[in-house]
């Protein structure tokens, strides 16, 4: 979130400079080249990608929302006026996060349409720039821009920092060659918005207990993520938005990936019946799982276990040398209810499954002990456990999965909530959280190879970023007393 926190507020910079200034002409640089050739040059960057600002001004439809759109409609103008709105605005962030997730430094890059416009207009709002110099750069608290011909380079960090000199670094790093490969693929991807992660200087800025490991395996890890990125695509649609990533992994690092897939879903019959409205599932090659628990986190399983107790200490000996391995066969279930016997979605009921290695039967059957209370139903036989917490919804019978759900329990994980049919007066929602209201139901599935999260709206008509745009000014509205939006 505080990554997300962080381009918020770079494009809103990125705006507001936008907003107050005014300017004519064009320009030929290609922006991307740049970026590609800055990202080449600078081996901290951990994340990366583009916002497609025409198209989500477009998508988000704001001229449609009363005095909204009066407001912004000439702001936009101007902003069109400065930077070529049709050419993505990219954004690199540079690590090391700190342990808020917060980047070192974020860059963004706009096209910019007139370079003496916009630097009259910075020293009319009052920035000490040198006309005479080849990058001209002005500074304010936590940012500083350079423009140099066609190209604004926007660079924001917390305390205080050398502007010129940083700006001077940074355009000097887009002067060299291009990354070409996975890099330049992520940079021309199509989305409203796209963000790609470099595992490796992610691994090479990040202070964690790999460091621990001796110099051997430490490289051999360096290897692993040499060249391995994560893609993320933001796409608004009508009446839903999906998020979908693609793991550009090195062939070593994907080897070593451990989810699993099966077409048949059969964890789906452990779970019982009845009407779910969220569900959960994994199907986890645990023997793999553990094997690079062991290679890169020795000592993970162990710490787990001490902070859960005996009981979880007990479990991880069951394992012997399998550890986990040797407890669980990686198949994990759980779905939850909340309308079938009228407690409400504040204390809903829920069905479990468990799977189980042969060694995890004995303590299935003391857990299987602890478990059964009340009116719930717990079973147990060689694949796992299953309970029930309310005998409603124990076999015989199946699952009526929700619409948009059909994947459920087919992938590495999955995940879906259904908001339809919800009452959100229950849920207690305070400001923009209310842009839950236009939602019908949102699933997730995620394998080796990348996921998609899809998020689809009670309104199928309109772009779900229109109806979240107006739903998010309704409750401003309602929050601010006496002012009618």
């Amino acid at each position: 979130m505080k990554k997300i926190n962080s381009l918020i507020r770079l494009s809103l910079v990125a705006f507001v400079l936008a907003v107050f200034t005014a300017c004519s002409g064009g320009s030929s640089i290609d922006t991307k080249n740049a970026v590609s050739s800055f990202l080449n040059e600078n081996n901290k960057i951990v994340a990366f990608g583009s916002a497609n600002l025409n198209e989500i001004l477009a998508k988000a439809n704001y001229k449609s929302v009363p005095k909204l759109g009066a407001i912004l409609s000439g702001e936009v103008e101007e902003f069109n006026n400065l930077i070529d709105i049709d050419a993505p605005v990219y954004y690199a962030l540079e690590g090391p996060m700190n342990s808020d997730g917060v980047p070192a430094s974020t860059f963004a890059f706009l096209k910019v349409k007139s370079e003496d416009s916009l630097i009259a207009r910075l020293i009319k709002m009052g920035y000490d720039i040198d006309e005479g110099a080849d990058i001209k750069t002005g500074q304010d608290d936590g940012f500083a821009i350079g423009i140099r011909g066609g190209l604004a380079i926007i660079v924001a960090k917390d305390g205080e920092f050398n502007g010129k000199k940083e700006l001077k670094k940074a355009f000097s790093m887009t002067e060299g060659d291009a990354s070409g490969g996975k890099v330049d693929e992520i940079l021309s991807a199509n989305g409203d918005i796209v963000m790609g992660v470099s595992i490796a200087s992610l691994y090479n800025t990040s202070e964690t207990d790999l460091s621990k490991l001796d110099k051997d395996k430490q490289k051999e890890i360096e290897d692993m993520v040499s060249g391995s990125y994560v893609q993320t695509v933001f796409k608004f649609e009508n009446g839903a938005a999906t998020v979908e990533t693609k793991n550009f992994f090195s062939d070593a690092l994907m080897k070593r990936m451990f989810l699993n897939a099966d077409g048949k879903a059969p964890l789906i019959a452990k779970l019982g019946k009845g009407n779910p409205r969220f569900g959960f599932s994994a199907n986890i090659n645990m023997k793999k799982m553990q094997a690079f628990m062991d290679e890169f986190s020795p000592d993970a399983a162990d710490e787990l276990a001490r902070s859960m107790g005996g009981p979880a200490q007990m479990a991880l000996m069951a394992g012997g040398q399998d550890g986990l391995a040797g407890i669980f066969n990686g198949k994990f279930g759980l779905v939850m209810m909340d309308n079938a016997n009228g407690r409400g979605i504040n204390e809903p009921d829920f069905s479990l499954f468990v799977g189980l290695a042969p060694r995890g039967v004995d303590l299935g059957k003391m857990a299987k002990d602890f478990l059964s209370y009340g009116e719930s139903i717990v079973t147990l036989d060689q694949t796992g456990l299953s309970m029930f917490t309310n005998p409603d919804y124990s076999p015989p019978g199946k699952l009526k999965l929700p619409a948009g759900c059909e994947n459920f329990g087919k992938n590495g994980f999955n995940a879906f909530i259904n908001f339809d049919g919800l009452d959100f007066d229950e849920l207690d929602l305070e400001g923009e959280e209310n842009v839950l209201r236009i939602v019908k139901y949102i699933t997730v599935e995620y394998n080796n190879d990348g996921g998609k999260v899809y998020i689809k709206a009670k309104d199928g008509k309109e772009n779900l970023l229109e109806q979240a745009v107006k739903q998010i000014v309704s409750e401003l509205a309602d929050e601010i007393s006496g002012i009618s939006i």
